[in-house]
């Protein structure tokens, strides 16, 4: 893993700040202007690019791979229930 170099660093966390803002703003805007409850929009994930929660994404990824492959050597209704909570947290629901 590379260092990140301190103007990066702050080019990056500056970056994320205007994300939220934008999120916010359009979190605003659809209140107003739909009378949509605010917890409505998906939660705004501030680690977009994170590396950390790449490389998790990338573990469940390989472990849904892992149950999907392994389903007829392993028939548990456990097992399926887990593989389908695993893809919706993928999926984001």
């Amino acid at each position: 893993m590379e260092a990140m170099g301190i103007e990066e660093y702050v080019d990056r966390i500056a970056k994320e700040m205007h994300q939220r803002v934008d999120h916010q703003r359009r979190v605003f805007k659809q209140v107003l202007a739909g009378g949509r409850d605010a917890s409505g929009p998906k939660a705004y994930c501030p680690l977009v690019d994170c590396e950390r929660l790449s490389r998790l994404q990338a573990v469940l990824q390989e472990t849904i791979g892992v149950l999907e492959e392994t389903r007829s050597s392993f028939k548990s209704k456990r097992l399926e229930a887990l593989r389908r909570k695993l893809v919706d947290i993928l999926a984001g629901v």
